[in-house]
């Protein structure tokens, strides 16, 4: 900052005039300093990127991890050889609500997904545990990573073999006609006899459960939430009975987790519904590509008060009572 040199007017040094004078200029210059801005020579910090889900996709030749984040992911990644796999490494990274430890759906290649959170230095550790040796391409977008491992030659073959019942045709195809009509024959009064001997028993006795059940659900159609005095009940609707789900739980914040593999929704985005009650707080479901996820924002108390219960048009969901 340059020194100030003072000029005094002409005039007597002490007059009102030229001490106004002197205000007026030390004032122009103070303004002037204050709005030079402030020099650090510290370097902003750059803000985390935040991985929200994973989850895997098969093809017929590969199966894909995909790890999804609010911007483009920085990383360094290592082949594991006392534990079979690969780890991956972000730096000023956090996971939000990520399990610790997911089992995909069977695959010839991925065994689990594990991620840990490094408080001190702010890194997130993600080890994808292999169940083959099988070389992969990693591909980051705009929306986090995407890691593709090609399947073992035998799961490919395996998948590209032709049915047995197919062999089987063609070779009776190749037999005359001649030779197969009394075997055929044989064969059919023999069918004919035992349907018709089903046909009445059916008539006797009820149907089996497995042959009238529905085919499981594809599409979410929607949830809904209903309060009660001793629990929530959660309402999973779909076009068809919903079977099976992948869930675990997180402590921190509690929630209870639901994976429907399989199933579609017709929702776009996040969808959340507040539920005011003692056991649940929040209902929030979201479509992936090979899955709907439920998650249901609860109390520690409650992470293992839960039951569930197909139904004709989905799976119901109590968190809180107790099971009839």
């Amino acid at each position: 900052m340059k020194s100030l040199q003072l000029i005094y007017p002409a005039g007597r040094p002490g007059s009102s005039r030229t001490i106004a004078w002197l205000l007026a200029l030390a004032v122009i210059h103070a303004v002037g300093c204050a709005s030079q801005p402030a020099v650090s020579d510290t370097p902003p910090q750059p803000e985390k990127a935040t991985i929200t889900d994973f989850w895997t996709v098969e093809t017929s030749e590969t199966v894909a991890v995909l790890l999804q984040s609010d911007r483009p992911l920085t990383y360094t990644e290592n082949r594991q050889e006392d534990l079979r796999g690969v780890s991956f490494r972000f730096p000023a990274t956090r996971l939000d609500g990520l399990a610790a430890a997911y089992f995909p759906p069977p695959n010839p290649v991925i065994r689990s997904i594990r991620s840990t959170q490094a408080t001190a230095s702010g890194e997130a550790q993600v080890f994808l545990e292999l169940l083959v040796e099988a070389s992969y391409e990693v591909m980051p977008d705009n929306e986090g990573l995407k890691i593709v491992f090609s399947k073992p030659l035998s799961a490919t073959a395996a998948e590209k073999m032709p049915a047995l019942s197919g062999a089987d045709t063609s070779k009776a195809e190749s037999v005359p006609a001649a030779a197969t009509a009394p075997a055929t024959a044989t064969v059919l009064r023999g069918v004919r006899k035992e349907t018709r001997a089903d046909v009445d028993a059916s008539k006797a006795a009820p149907a089996p459960a497995a042959a009238t059940a529905s085919a499981a659900a594809t599409v979410l159609r929607e949830v809904r939430t209903e309060a009660r005095a001793d629990g929530v009940v959660i309402r999973v609707i779909s076009d068809g009975p919903v079977n099976t789900a992948n869930v675990f739980t997180l402590e921190d914040p509690a929630r209870i987790v639901f994976d429907f593999m399989g199933l579609r929704s017709t929702f776009k985005g996040e969808q959340r519904m507040p539920v005011r009650s003692e056991w649940v707080s929040q209902v929030r479901h979201h479509g992936h590509p090979d899955k709907v996820r439920l998650v249901v924002d609860t109390d520690a108390r409650y992470l293992k008060s839960y039951f569930m219960e197909p139904t004709a048009d989905g799976l119901q969901i109590t968190v809180g009572g107790r099971k009839p």
